[in-house]
């Protein structure tokens, strides 16, 4: 049975985000930030500039949009979206998150 074309599109946008997500991590666990947004401050974008982490998080919102029009979710979203929302004093860094998020995905 062939597939639709918006399941086409979210097959590949679903393979664009794990590849993209996989190359940001390596960047991210070598010392970049940026990834995850936890710098809130209000200079942060003018050093933290990153266009493939928010290729990443556009990526995201798209694929989970779609993947609830049928009622599904992507867990790779969802795990990328829980390290984008933890914030606080004592969450690890960028670089540390990132490389829990790729052992995590290593195991899996």
């Amino acid at each position: 049975m062939r597939k639709s074309p918006k399941e086409q599109r979210l097959d590949a946008l679903e393979e664009e985000f794990r590849e993209l997500l996989l190359a940001c991590l390596e960047d991210c666990s070598r010392g970049r930030w940026g990834l995850f947004g936890q710098n809130d401050y209000p200079e942060a974008p003018k050093y933290l500039e990153w266009p493939e982490a928010d290729q990443l998080k556009a990526l995201s919102r798209e694929i989970q949009t779609i993947r609830s029009e049928f009622g599904e979710s992507n867990l790779l979203c969802e795990r990328f979206d829980y390290y984008c929302q933890l914030r606080g004093p004592n969450v690890p860094g960028e670089p540390r998150l990132a490389g829990a998020f790729l052992e995590e995905l290593a195991t899996k």
